[in-house]
């Protein structure tokens, strides 16, 4: 943005202020006397770290949390935000980052849904009417009459922002809206908030893209540890200035790996025209060959829902393999339980850590050993040896770095970097042939973030052979050897990461021929 469109969205007072926000949780300041507004057709972006405060704030102005002192105007008037229903009323939506929609009706039914909900009475065909009428106004191109499982992702996004737009939303707060499309659609989405922001929409972007915000935001502001760090112009501002805000410098998976890549050996995974079962009942792996050698980091990509996932979890022995055959340092996999297919050296980090990745309810001492539990060392006649077990937690906590106080702290209450860091822990200290991990920086800051990529970098050199599934471009282009990409389940393309580039793999994920 210009120095003049700046100003240009700065004029007048703020349509939203944020005066003094404090907001505790027990033993923790989310939000220490923040002082934050917008403007009326101003796009205000807010950085910070996993843990600086970002969604309570933007919770708080939601009507999601309620803060402990402190106020926010709206239109200079004090409000009382106390739902999200209050929020909608004002005027104020929120596109979280994991989408509210209900996959099997189609957009204007999701629309009508949404209205219904805060109170109005709107028939299905008013919906698709109001649906085609924004989507020309802001050039969403979102069908109406679609179910919203057999759109893009992309095109869910926009149909998020739709409901929230169809509600008069004269502030729209978006949480990591880019992190799950393509290059093309978040170049789109860009386009679609210049011009809400040009017909007076005051737009929070939260979002962990240095470039992308610089590009366009307005102004920047940088929360650290719940406290604002600083707010500058998007044209006083640069990537190096903003990580220093954020985290002190800026540390990437480059500088861990700072020594070139050790040559590719031996083929290790090799998977022959395999198809895998996704969910409801469809394929979500069909017909894929590939090979990934030892000693290489083999990039995944795709958009959310390309069949990243079901790969992944169908090499470890998470879901079956209907057809075609994957094999492991030429043992056939097919038919191993995922037990087994452990004790040959491979290691699962999966996409959804809270879900799959550990036990919330045991401590860290018993959630290190899971793939461990019958080894002498652990265990006895059935009786776990607790003191190994402690001294064996101990010894990774340290080494990955896991912030806790102790071993026997439950798994459930760790952060989402020490929840990560515990999944690594687990995975990576068995010295696996195989690492199969899937979207392992997600949510995760810079610190935790290179401390993932380091982490992956060293099984590379160590001669393991890594598969990398992720949807941000920037890293399997920093991280990865090789790129195989993914679009609705099969293989769209294969490129030397040296010869890729982002446009490139975007259109592979988007379909399109490179």
């Amino acid at each position: 943005m210009t120095s003049e469109e700046t100003q240009t969205a700065r004029s007048g007072d703020p349509l939203l202020a944020v005066e003094r926000l404090t907001k505790t949780y027990p033993g923790v300041v989310a939000n220490y006397e923040i002082d934050l507004d917008l403007f009326a057709g101003e796009i205000h972006a807010v950085l910070g770290e996993n843990g600086a405060g970002k969604t309570t704030l933007m919770g708080a102005i939601y009507g999601l949390n309620r803060p402990d002192s402190g106020r926010i105007r709206f239109e200079g008037v004090e409000v009382e935000l106390d739902s999200p229903r209050t929020a909608l009323g004002l005027g104020i939506g929120y596109v979280q980052q994991h989408f509210s929609l209900i996959p099997t009706l189609t957009v204007a039914e999701n629309l009508v849904l949404s209205l219904r909900s805060s109170g109005e009475k709107v028939a299905v065909r008013e919906g698709e009417r109001r649906v085609r009428e924004l989507s020309k106004r802001y050039g969403l191109d979102v069908p109406p009459d679609v179910s919203v499982e057999n759109l893009s992702v992309g095109q869910q996004q926009r149909a998020e922002v739709l409901k929230a737009l169809a509600k008069d939303a004269r502030v729209l707060i978006l949480d990591e809206p880019t992190s799950v499309v393509t290059p093309q659609e978040a170049a789109e989405l860009a386009a679609v908030l210049q011009r809400l922001a040009s017909e007076g929409v005051g737009i929070f972007l939260i979002s962990h893209k240095l470039e992308e915000v610089l590009r366009i935001a307005h102004r920047i502001s940088v929360l650290r540890h719940g406290r604002l760090v600083g707010t500058l112009a998007a044209s006083e501002a640069s990537q190096t200035r903003l990580a220093e805000m954020m985290v002190g410098s800026l540390a990437t998976a480059a500088d861990a790996a700072a020594s070139p890549p050790s040559a590719a050996g031996d083929p290790v995974l090799v998977v022959d025209h395999v198809s895998i079962p996704g969910d409801y009942g469809r394929l979500g792996v069909r017909d894929i060959t590939f090979v990934a050698r030892a000693g290489e980091v083999v990039g995944v990509a795709g958009v959310e829902g390309s069949g990243q996932v079901e790969l992944m979890e169908g090499l470890a022995g998470v879901r079956p393999i209907a057809s075609g055959t994957a094999s492991l340092a030429g043992e056939l996999l097919n038919g191993l339980p995922a037990r087994e297919r452990q004790r040959r050296g491979v290691a699962h980090v999966p996409a959804d850590r809270l879900g799959t990745g550990f036990v919330g309810t045991l401590s860290i001492a018993e959630n290190l050993i899971l793939p461990l539990a019958d080894d002498d060392r652990f265990s006895r006649y059935g009786v776990m040896r607790r003191q190994a077990v402690t001294e064996h937690a101990r010894s990774l906590i340290a080494e990955y770095d896991i912030r806790v106080a102790g071993p026997d702290v439950l798994a459930g209450t760790l952060s989402g970097g020490n929840q990560q860091r515990l999944v690594l822990a687990r995975e990576l200290s068995r010295s696996p042939v195989v690492v199969l991990a899937s979207f392992a920086t997600r949510g995760l800051d810079f610190a935790s973030t290179e401390a993932v990529h380091r982490r992956i970098l060293e099984m590379r050199d160590a001669g393991a052979c890594v598969l990398y599934a992720s949807v941000e471009l920037d890293e399997l282009l920093t991280l990865t050897d090789r790129i195989i990409v993914l679009h609705h389940g099969t293989l769209a393309g294969e490129l030397p990461t040296v010869e890729a580039t982002s446009e490139q793999l975007g259109l592979l994920m988007g379909g399109s021929a490179a």
